[in-house]
């Protein structure tokens, strides 16, 4: 921390110089900024050993020279008491000779650092057997009224905010007359120590990944009322797996403090926005910050490298600063942009909110077009090329391959029209070039929709929206996937009636079909996902007859299409047309021989589904229940014999890619089953040896194919299923759900660090945190429950931003602010109880007109209506 040692005086000596100006009849504005500058250079000067004179800043600053001579004898006379008290020759502080071993409830272990506010200490906390870092004050008799107050806002201000990307505050004490403040121990180097390393050849995406990260954290800070001030490299810290957290919030504002507190110039010039020397500073004012520290990640060397402090200052006010592709110019056009549009010296022209920068350096790193700078349509087709490579190539050679089949079958059928002798030529022509087409689409879609992951879009949390399918979909498709998916059914269309007795256009169209309702549902299109399916099912019943489509492949086809309907339905709450759905799957499984293994998987898919419906259709009466459960325990034991039946017998035939599918998908369905009869199961130990039984069917599965996310996350899925109302009701099944959890969120988080834009993680870690929260509300613990749901509505409210018209995500978020309410309410907080209400309405309403009666919508706004009526 460059200027540390002398913030604590700047307020003081600035008051000083304040006085000393109105006598001399100077404009307060330039000098008071101008001399405490000067004087904090001298102190850091006389700090570092270093003995400078009066008369040489005389010398070099005549226009300041009355001010300098009153100020500076004064300033340097209760410098020198200072550090013989408490700071060191080198500038930094000093605990008076004490060397402490024990602090209260902490074990100090080894010095790890020191500035000049304080001595940072690696220690044990022996109570909660952690590791974490206390920072001492030198010595709170020495320190004046101001340091301290620093320091105890520093530990304030730090400790309200929780990110990812902000080092933990534990808290505060004082203990044998020294004051102290609790961090998190973050196990790295600060960012100025990786860039001396590195030089000027620091990765500029790593550069823009961790100021992404830094720009996140910030927007956190500013939304939480809080200005950091002083973002510098010295002020970030690198863990080893190179995540940013940004610390010492010593210098920190919030801004519902007094506005006066913005006179004070504090902080690190070098660093600074030009407003702050006129003791101004905002939002933007960290942006700027940021934005010199991207500059210096890519440079290796500072924006402004002037060591006197009036050059420095002049060179901040008038931006003297080299061009970043000058010093380096392998640096791409739009990074540079990111970086000149948040250094601009004028407020207005940088990014207004640190979101707005996050999100465009977000946009570079997906090589996406930046907000900053507009780009032509070409251009944007060009990176988007760029971005799918393999998708444009295969689109180009589809859409080729079409051109040739129409030409190739329109001069057919003039040389039929013109030489009949030469018709059977023709026509072996046009069957050729339909094969290449088709062989060309299917490349496509294979590209475009790979089973790679074989995940489905699902939900789960503690109000039961949770439900089930099969892991059969790549992972995380993007609109642009579904897009060309859509674009491929017209072609599939127009092939088909250039050769209308071809089957195998038909089934390639169905299962392009199924592919894109699968990604549609992944994207949280359910409606489209649910159109797409009835379009594959008419065209599947009215065109196989034509096609001479076998039999057997037909019901396959069915069975498969109607599965996914069921599930489609399911996920939009149409749970008759999803039973409906299912039974109709059955009945065209069943028509296909026993020994037919794809449609045997189909069978015991549509039984599971019936055997586990999502646990929010409730039934009215016991008796209605009970039917209930008979009828799900004959649909569990039907697919429970299928699956071990298949389980049992060796597969044969078929691809490497097809048996691993098969395999997963298997085991899978078998873990399913137990865990359904886990939950109909009275006996406690039955319902843990099923539940048992489940997760060690998941892992074994893990141990043969260990990268299978699918697999993985329905291991998530399985530990985070806790009923919160049936199954949590003692302080024993709490603890025993909380433990389920943690596990949940252990296994989810390698999911989270390979896949951090994945939709369907987040949403299932947004789920995990809700439900600990309730369970610490229902131990009585509001402020843990607090902090487990700040987590799910971080993670949530990312998710709305990133789509703010998905219907899904607004409704969860409305949900979340509903637990807010209630836990305000619990606390008496009245006015925060309002204010969630409000939130959570104004989710609502923000949903399209067109979602607005969907069963999940409607089902939401009932949940937090409940919640206001008793109120009125």
């Amino acid at each position: 921390m460059v200027l540390a040692g002398w913030k604590t005086h700047a307020t003081f000596m600035g008051q000083i110089v304040w006085r000393f100006l109105f006598m001399l009849d100077a404009d307060p504005d330039d000098t008071f900024a101008s001399v405490d500058v000067l004087a904090s250079d001298f102190l850091a000067r006389y700090r570092d050993g270093d003995r400078p004179t009066i008369d040489e800043y005389v010398r070099r600053h005549p226009e300041l020279a009355a001010a300098i001579q009153k100020m500076f004898p004064l300033v340097l006379s209760v410098e020198k008491v200072k550090i013989d008290q408490q700071v060191s020759g080198d500038g930094t502080a000093t605990l008076a000779g004490r060397s402490p071993k024990q602090l209260g409830d902490f074990r100090l272990i080894r010095e790890i650092g020191r500035g000049g506010m304080g001595v940072v200490f690696e220690a044990m906390q022996e109570s909660l057997g952690r590791m974490v870092a206390v920072k001492l004050l030198p010595k709170q008799s020495l320190l004046d009224d101001a340091a301290l107050r620093r320091f105890q806002r520093e530990a304030k201000t730090a400790a309200a905010m929780h990110h990812t990307n902000i080092v933990p505050v534990f808290g505060t004490g004082e203990a044998d007359g020294t004051s102290y403040l609790v961090m998190q121990l973050v196990q790295g180097e600060t960012l100025d120590k990786k860039i001396t390393e590195a030089g000027a050849s620091f990765d500029f995406r790593r550069a823009s990944l961790i100021a992404k990260q830094i720009a996140d954290a910030l927007d956190y800070a500013h939304h939480s009322g809080v200005l950091h001030r002083d973002v510098k490299p010295a002020n970030i810290l690198l863990d080893e797996n190179d995540t940013a957290q940004i610390t010492d919030f010593g210098l920190a504002r919030n801004r519902q403090d007094d506005l006066t507190m913005t006179q004070a110039l504090s902080g690190s010039p070098r660093y600074m926005a030009p407003e702050r020397f006129q003791g101004l500073s905002d939002e933007r004012s960290d942006i700027y910050s940021l934005g010199l520290t991207l500059y210096e990640m890519l440079t290796g060397e500072p924006a402004f490298v002037d060591s006197d402090p009036h050059q420095l200052m002049e060179s901040v006010r008038q931006h003297r600063v080299k061009s970043v592709r000058l010093l380096r110019p392998d640096v791409p056009l739009d990074l540079e942009t990111i970086v000149s549009k948040a250094m601009n010296p004028e407020a207005s022209l940088r990014y207004q909110t640190a979101a707005s920068l996050r999100d465009d350096l977000n946009r570079f790193l997906l090589d996406q077009p930046i907000q900053a700078r507009r780009i032509s349509p070409l251009s944007r087709c060009l990176r988007w090329c760029r971005r799918n490579p393999r998708i444009a190539a295969s689109a180009g050679i589809a859409l080729a391959s079409l051109s040739l089949a129409t030409l190739a079958s329109t001069a057919g059928w003039v040389i039929v029209s013109q030489a009949n002798q030469r018709t059977a030529e023709a026509l072996r022509q046009s069957e050729q070039t339909v094969d290449v087409a088709l062989l060309s689409l299917d490349g496509v879609v294979d590209i475009v929709a790979a089973p790679s992951a074989g995940i489905r879009d699902t939900g789960f949390d503690d109000s039961g929206f949770d439900n089930s399918g099969s892991p059969i979909l790549r992972l995380n498709p993007s609109p642009h996937t579904a897009k060309v998916l859509e674009s491929i059914q017209p072609l599939y269309e127009r092939l088909s009636q250039q050769s209308p007795s071809r089957p195998d256009v038909i089934v390639q169209m169905i299962r392009a079909s199924i592919r894109l309702a699968l990604i549609q549902q992944q994207l949280g299109q359910t409606s489209a996902a649910i159109d797409s399916l009835d379009r594959g099912l008419q065209v599947l019943l009215t065109r196989s007859e034509m096609t001479a489509l076998p039999e057997n492949e037909k019901q396959r086809l069915l069975a498969s299409l109607y599965n996914e309907l069921a599930a489609a339905n399911a996920s939009a709450m149409r749970f008759d047309e999803s039973e409906a759905a299912s039974l109709e799957a059955i009945t065209a499984a069943m028509k296909v021989p026993a020994s037919d293994r794809e449609a045997q998987l189909q069978l015991a898919r549509a039984h599971v589904a019936l055997g586990a419906p999502a646990s929010q259709r409730r039934r009215v009466d016991s008796s209605s229940v009970q039917l209930a459960h008979q009828q799900q325990r004959e649909h569990l034991n039907a697919a429970h014999e299928i699956l071990e039946q298949l389980h049992q017998t060796p597969e044969e035939g078929g691809t490497v890619q097809e048996s691993r599918g098969q395999g997963s998908l298997l085991e899978v369905l078998r873990a399913q089953v137990r865990l359904a009869e886990s939950r109909l199961a009275k006996r406690p130990g039955l319902k843990q040896d099923h539940f048992a039984e489940a997760i060690k069917i998941f892992r074994r599965q893990l141990d043969a194919t260990p990268d299978d996310t699918a697999v993985r996350f329905r291991l998530v899925e399985a530990l985070a299923g806790v009923n919160l109302r049936r199954e949590v009701r003692t302080p024993r099944q709490r603890n025993e759900a909380r433990m389920r959890l943690r596990e949940s969120l252990d296994e989810l988080a390698p999911l989270r660090r390979q896949f951090p834009d994945t939709t369907l993680f987040a949403v299932a870690e947004v789920h995990v945190w809700h439900k600990l929260s309730n369970i610490a509300r229902s131990a009585g613990d509001l402020s843990l429950a607090s902090e487990h749901l700040d987590n799910a509505m971080r993670i949530q409210t990312q998710l709305v931003e990133e789509s703010p018209e998905n219907m899904t995500h607004r409704c969860w978020r409305a949900l979340l602010y509903r637990s807010v309410a209630e836990i305000g309410d619990l606390q008496g907080d009245t006015e925060g109880k309002l204010a969630a209400i409000e939130n959570a309405s104004a989710d609502l309403d923000a949903i399209a007109p067109s979602d607005q009666d969907q069963p999940f919508v409607l089902q939401t706004r009932q949940r937090i209506e409940e919640l206001v009526l008793p109120d009125i």
